[in-house]
């Protein structure tokens, strides 16, 4: 999987090439690597090997050098941090070799590492490097936050009801009823064809009335509520063969992807439950509604933007502190942005930031009084005219927000490129914090 000479990393061959010799003293991001704390961080990097079911472990140095690589570098994928590995001194120098040497490693090598890493220990790397950035800030800035809530879209199509439903059908016929069917001795009509274009002909038509909509919407349910049944039966007979010793029999799929499948049919008659209410009661609003089959946990956030009113993703509290950024709080629901502020002002106190001056927009004016509490300066804009003049001046105020539309811009267009493309919750959080991790090292170190 990965061919790595360990003893470079602390000696040097006869014919070798320094790798201190060969990159310049005032190389930029020589600079931001010379200053982390290695020996912490590899500290922490040894915590993914604490499960045994990883064999093939690789030098913890090496991985963590990676890790930091790679947020340093913006939004590679993982098949490019292996080809730097291979062929940039600059990487090579980043987990530790001090020469030019022929190595490789394979891109899911990194993956696994990542994997059992966890978000813990990432959200802990993430604290080193924010407490670095922020101590590296001038005296005149330190106390002083701008914060602001932003949303990290999902990379999915715009949902509807009739693409939900439509995805949640291919995936019952595809990958439950035609898979098994034959395995469990069943046969099933699942009709996949005629419902396939009754939603092609309904998905072309660009003008709709209601009616339309309402005849179309009930021929999916009831396609989709017989693929349920048939699938249904297929999950129950797998089951039964597997009670009775024959798991042989589920072929290529194993007992972690069949609980998969169990999951994904729970979450089919979700949707089929809600879309169904919703078809009954069109007024009704349905709590914690499902707008993706395969990302149940995304939620329409509503900004009321003029460009783009809802955004699908996950909405997060960040702070600014002169370079610094402090990622706060990250959630799929629609928290309110005050909250968001107060929870942050509360994590910043608790790791031993001063807090002397906040500012913010409109929508943060719930936490004026929380504010005048504890002793910090109200820069919150407030609505409606001003009876006297704000303690903030204008300048600072346009000044403090312009840095941090100017961040929510860096993370979005160069640290995450195109959205959030993780398959889990779990990747879309760690592709978060990999991008403030990113952004504090290449602008605030």
């Amino acid at each position: 999987m990965h061919k790595i000479n360990h003893q470079s990393l602390i000696s040097r061959s006869l014919f070798g090439v320094s790798l201190i010799n060969l990159i310049p003293k005032d190389h930029p991001k020589k600079i931001i690597l010379d200053k982390l704390p290695w020996d912490e961080l590899t500290t922490i990097a040894k915590r993914a090997y604490s499960s045994d079911a990883w064999k093939d472990k690789p030098n913890a140095r090496i991985m963590i050098g990676l890790f930091v690589w790679q947020s340093l570098s913006g939004d590679k994928t993982y098949r490019e941090i292996a080809d730097d590995f291979t062929f940039n001194s600059l990487c090579g120098y980043a987990c530790g070799f001090t020469e030019m040497e022929q190595r490789t490693i394979d891109h899911s090598t990194l993956i696994k590492f990542e994997e059992h890493l966890g978000e813990d220990n990432i959200l802990a790397i993430k604290d080193i490097i924010e407490k670095m950035a922020v101590d590296n800030q001038p005296p005149n800035s330190k106390g002083r936050f701008s914060g602001d809530t932003t949303v990290f879209e999902s990379n999915i199509t715009f949902p509807t009801d009739s693409k939900i439903m439509e995805s949640v059908r291919l995936f019952l016929v595809k990958d439950i009823i035609k898979q098994f069917q034959e395995t469990v001795n069943q046969k099933h009509r699942t009709y996949n064809r005629v419902a396939r274009e009754e939603f092609l002909d309904f998905a072309k038509k660009r003008i709709v009335g209601t009616d339309q909509i309402r005849k179309a919407t009930k021929k999916q349910l009831q396609f989709l509520k017989r693929n349920i049944a048939q699938a249904e039966m297929v999950m129950a007979a797998l089951d039964q063969k597997i009670a009775d010793g024959q798991s042989a029999l589920i072929g290529k799929a194993d007992q972690k992807a069949f609980k998969k499948l169990k999951t994904k049919l729970a979450t089919a008659k979700l949707i089929y439950t809600q879309q169904m209410q919703h078809y009954l009661n069109p007024k009704e609003s349905i709590v914690e509604r499902i707008v993706n089959f395969h990302r149940p946990s995304v939620r329409p956030i509503f900004r009321g933007k003029a460009q783009k009113r809802t955004e699908f993703g996950v909405k997060a509290f960040v702070s600014i502190m002169g370079r610094a950024l402090i990622l706060s709080k990250t959630s799929y629901n629609n928290f309110y942005d005050g909250h968001g502020f107060r929870e942050a002002i509360t994590d910043m106190k608790s790791k031993g930031y001063r807090v002397k001056e906040v500012i913010g927009d409109k929508g943060n004016g719930g936490i004026c009084k929380f504010l005048k509490e504890n002793n910090i300066t109200d820069g919150i804009e407030k609505r409606g005219k001003r009876t006297k003049e704000p303690p903030i001046p204008k300048k600072r105020f346009a000044r403090a927000r312009n840095m941090m539309e100017g961040g929510f811009g860096i993370i979005k267009n160069v640290l995450i490129k195109g959205g959030l493309r993780a398959k889990t919750d779990a990747g879309d959080e760690r592709k978060i914090m990999k991008a403030a991790i990113g952004y504090n090292l290449r602008y605030a170190l």
